[in-house]
């Protein structure tokens, strides 16, 4: 069981994600991370990225939850907080899932992938 790190920033002329991770993926809006049965994802804020907030991560309605302990702020009392969620042990298959986020007082939202490898 290992941590897959998403780093989210705000691209450049829009306001819209580029997210990286741990694992070398990189692009605007969307990429896929590959993690196994147990990992824990770790999304975080990129220090002065444009990104103000994590508002929130869950499944899109159309996808499977392969999270065992849901995605939740490591710190709710701090609106910078990086989010963590474990994958469940038996989890399959791949989930689309949504990233609620703010620029100021703004909401925004957009939709990566995790994609299980057992």
């Amino acid at each position: 069981m290992s941590t897959e790190i998403i780093n989210i920033s705000k691209q450049e002329g829009n306001n819209q994600l580029y997210l990286t991770d741990n694992e070398g993926h990189s692009g605007k809006d969307n990429i896929t991370t590959n993690v196994k049965p147990g990992d824990t994802v770790t999304w975080k804020l990129v220090p002065n990225g444009g990104i103000d907030q994590i508002t929130g991560i869950t499944a899109k309605p159309d996808s499977q939850d392969i999270f065992s302990v849901d995605p939740a702020p490591v710190n709710p009392n701090d609106p910078a907080s990086d989010w963590t969620g474990t994958v469940s042990p038996d989890a399959t298959g791949t989930e689309s899932y949504s990233i609620g986020y703010k620029i100021g007082d703004e909401p925004f939202m957009d939709d990566p992938i995790l994609k299980v490898n057992n």
